[in-house]
């Protein structure tokens, strides 16, 4: 019998369980009900007793508040993060000084950047060597073997290589989010998560080779190794690189879960996950469940989200000394984000902190959580013993500027159920220098018809930044990046407050240029020449949008005055999705007619390419909007 199973060990072990959560609901952070409701669901179906600490955790505990009494915390900042196999060596860290303020101007909701310094820390001979740098760790993994260290940052992994005290940074194609990491059995793969969706990469340590990618992965591939109770979980490839489910065990494999899984962490015979599940709606409703092992039981501690919903848990723990359910998400308003700490405890009561943002580490002891910060050099610390922040006046910093300030707005409107006229005056506006662009008209359109609304609505996702630039004083450009249909905004300054005046691709970027070339060549050698009318008519298509398309175009040809193009838009038909990238395959056109008469219409043409060649063919001419040039509101 082991010793942590010892009658003895086990009634100490629960008087510290009992001891340990009577203090934390004494001195726990009080929950703000009103901001919680309709977020967090009920977990009254969780387990009143969480896994016994193991003896494992508890020595653990106990050596890590040896090192906090040490001269490494208290005089040199380092923290822990984790202890190597043989428990002889911390591996530490501390804030660097450099700055990463612009970096993280630029997210509006996400996980901030940080630089780190690491260090192995040897508290018998008092000694620190120090390692090498890297940015904020989000998820860390050991070899089986425990000779080497995966640390994943927030774009980039590493491999600490013990014995040769090295630092090695794994080769990524693509600057993307990475989850989670874990290592195969042979001790030399690691599998990486990426992505919002579960694709995974497996990187080859001997090599130093990617060994399989997206597209790679054949039927059954490993993508995921874990261990929980004894037995191994995994997550199998499919051809195009997802991982398919979660299974239990290696011979007679069980099945736990059929979709999209993302594993964050597990505690004896139950596991913490984000899965997809059927949503009434349609589409996935993704949640944040417990899945115990050992019962079959699946739980649901968060669910949010409708069919266009992407992954809202940032980072999610166990905490094995207690049993309780730790993770990071966020709330959105109109004023801004706000990053929010959710604890269950195992008889399912909840209590919801405000933190300075969602990325943490939980120290290998669990004695403490240190929080990234926006600010630079900001150390924030929370103490797990009650759940309250060292610095007692601590709040989230707020990022404050102009255009960032329109940008979370603009985040906010666009996830909004049905978003009110004197709303979206505040934030978009129509403008036709340089060129005709009409932000504010384009979103109203959109909003017009509620169901066509609620269908393109976004869902605002956890990792939303933007891409910058300054065009001139009151002129900028920026990029959305976290899964926007919406990607390019054209910024304008106008008396002192910026709004968003076009959503199209950049006007000076090359992908425009190309796409307003073809389409001012095919204006003046087909359309006005009547060949473009002539050859939908001999294709003998007699769909409504055919014949709508030849009846426009002689329309065009024969009672028109002038043609102005106005915003191009570029669209990636993977998704589809706004494009920005020069690899688009399809443009949408506002074209911007003045007829013999003085009036105007406004329509779109549609263009496209193919895979193998640069030239832009015309597909189409459809109706913008009845409404006249330029509209007033």
């Amino acid at each position: 019998m082991k010793f942590f199973q010892r009658p003895v060990f086990r009634v100490v072990g629960i008087i510290i369980v009992a001891t340990v959560v009577g203090v934390l609901g004494l001195t726990s952070t009080v929950s703000d009900q009103a901001e919680n409701e309709g977020d967090i669901l009920s977990t009254s179906a969780l387990s009143e007793n969480g896994p016994l600490p193991s003896e494992e955790i508890l020595k653990l505990n106990s050596l890590e508040k040896t090192f906090l009494d040490s001269d490494f915390y208290r005089k040199d900042g380092m923290l822990p993060l984790t202890v190597t196999k043989d428990q002889k060596y911390f591996v530490t860290y501390k804030l660097n000084k450099q700055s990463m303020a612009a970096e993280n101007e630029l997210i509006l909701i996400g996980m901030p950047r940080q630089l780190i310094e690491l260090y192995l820390v040897d508290l018998s001979e008092n000694k620190a060597a120090f390692l090498g740098k890297t940015e904020f760790v989000i998820n860390q993994a050991w070899s089986e073997d425990g000779a080497r260290l995966a640390l994943v940052s927030h774009k980039s992994v590493k491999v600490l290589d013990l014995a040769k005290r090295s630092l090695a940074e794994v080769p990524m194609k693509y600057e993307t989010d990475i989850y989670n990491t874990s290592w195969g059995l042979d001790n030399r793969t690691i599998y990486l998560h990426l992505d919002t969706t579960p694709n995974y990469y497996a990187y080859d340590t001997y090599s130093k080779q990617m060994v399989k990618v997206r597209g790679g992965f054949q039927e059954g591939d490993v993508a995921y190794r874990g261990k929980a109770d004894g037995g191994i979980l995994t997550s199998k490839g499919e051809r195009v690189g997802v991982a398919s489910g979660l299974y239990y065990g290696e011979a007679a494999e069980e099945q736990l879960f059929a979709g999209d899984v993302i594993i964050h962490d597990i505690n004896h015979e139950k596991i913490l996950v984000s899965c997809d599940e059927d949503n009434p709606e349609g589409g996935a409703r993704f949640t944040l469940a417990e899945y115990d092992l050992k019962t079959g039981a699946s739980r649901v501690l968060y669910n949010e989200g409708n069919l266009h919903t992407v992954w809202k848990i940032f980072k999610a723990s166990y905490l094995k000394t207690t049993g309780d359910i730790i993770f990071t998400t966020f709330k959105l308003s109109d004023t801004g984000v706000k990053y929010r700490l959710v604890r269950i405890e195992p008889k399912g009561k909840e209590t919801v902190a405000e933190v300075p943002s969602p990325l943490y580490t939980l120290t290998p002891g669990e004695n403490l959580l240190h929080f990234a910060a926006f600010v630079n050099g900001a150390s924030c610390i929370m103490d797990t013993a009650d759940f309250k922040f060292s610095d007692p006046g601590l709040r989230q910093a707020e990022q404050k500027s102009d255009i960032r300030d329109l940008m979370l707005r603009v985040l906010y409107l666009y996830g909004s159920e049905s978003p009110k006229l004197e709303e979206l005056k505040q934030v978009f506006i129509n403008t036709y220098d340089p060129i005709p662009q009409e932000a504010l008209e384009n979103i109203v359109l959109e909003t017009e018809g509620l169901k066509y609304w609620q269908f393109i609505r976004q869902e605002i996702g956890k990792n939303v930044t933007m891409t910058l630039k300054m065009k001139a004083p009151n002129r900028a450009e920026v990029i959305l990046d976290g899964k926007y249909f919406r990607g390019p905004h054209e910024l304008v300054e106008i008396d002192g407050k910026w709004y968003v005046t076009g959503l199209s691709t950049w006007p000076d970027s090359q992908a425009r240029k190309d796409v307003y070339r073809a389409c001012t060549k095919f204006i003046d050698t087909q359309i006005k020449t009547g060949q473009a009318e002539a050859d939908f008519r001999q294709k003998g298509i007699q769909d409504d949008y055919a014949v709508r398309t030849a009846a426009l175009l002689n329309k065009i040809r024969t009672q028109s005055s002038k043609i102005e193009l106005g915003e191009i838009e570029l669209w990636s038909m993977s998704e589809p999705h706004r494009a920005v990238n020069p690899d688009a395959k399809e443009a949408r056109v506002k074209m911007i007619v003045t007829l013999n008469d003085g009036s105007t219409e406004k329509l779109q043409g549609y263009f496209s390419r193919a895979d193998s060649g640069d030239t832009w063919i015309f597909q189409g001419l459809g109706k913008l909007s009845p409404g006249l040039f330029p509209q007033t509101y």
